[in-house]
């Protein structure tokens, strides 16, 4: 009954976390034009870098990244499925931000810092694929899908457990329906 009661504390306080708008954070802190009335009006690291240059664009791809690493990294002792599933509260946070009506990024960059943090191997190629096909065809949503396409196997590849390969698949889901505009406009190209 413990555990499940610091689970939930902890789902609640991840999420809270996750909630942080970095985008919001970096607009504010450096005047730029609102991220949620322009461009992909996304607020991610993405339409940053795109309408406000990229020291903003970078500093909310590591803000976004660090909600989704440190929570995670200061749970060691927590086995990796557990670790998994209580990252889904920061994803959920950042997706559907309470300091945001409810509205947030599509979750690659706090992905990738969770990811991390559960299994740096996993982690880093995760992000490999992304800087590859990133480098390759300079498209930042193609790179993610890809990325989260390939995230099921790669997690099976490095972790070998059923029950974080179902966890990843349920994830690459999520990531993808996040996508879906990016989906539909490169199927059209």
């Amino acid at each position: 009954m413990e555990s499940d009661l610091n689970i939930y504390f902890i789902s609640m306080l991840f999420y809270l976390v996750g909630s942080l708008p970095f985008a919001l954070i970096v607009h504010n802190l450096m005047s730029t034009t609102d991220p949620r009335q322009t461009g992909s009006k996304n607020p991610g690291a993405t339409n940053m870098f795109r309408i406000a240059g990229p020291l903003a664009g970078v500093m909310t791809f590591i803000g976004d990244f660090l909600k989704g690493f440190i929570p995670i990294f200061l749970l060691v002792h927590f086995d990796e499925i557990t670790l998994y599933l209580v990252s889904f509260s920061i994803l959920v946070g950042h997706m559907f931000s309470v300091f945001n009506r409810f509205q947030g990024g599509k979750g690659v960059a706090t992905s990738f810092g969770s990811l991390l943090a559960i299994n740096y191997l996993l982690g880093v190629a995760l992000m490999t694929v992304w800087l590859v096909v990133f480098a390759l065809k300079r498209i930042s949503g193609l790179a993610a899908i890809v990325s989260f396409v390939l995230l099921p196997l790669i997690a099976y590849l490095i972790i070998g457990s059923y029950g974080f390969l179902i966890i990843s698949i349920f994830h690459s889901l999520i990531i993808l329906v996040n996508h879906r505009n990016n989906i539909r406009e490169l199927l059209q190209t």
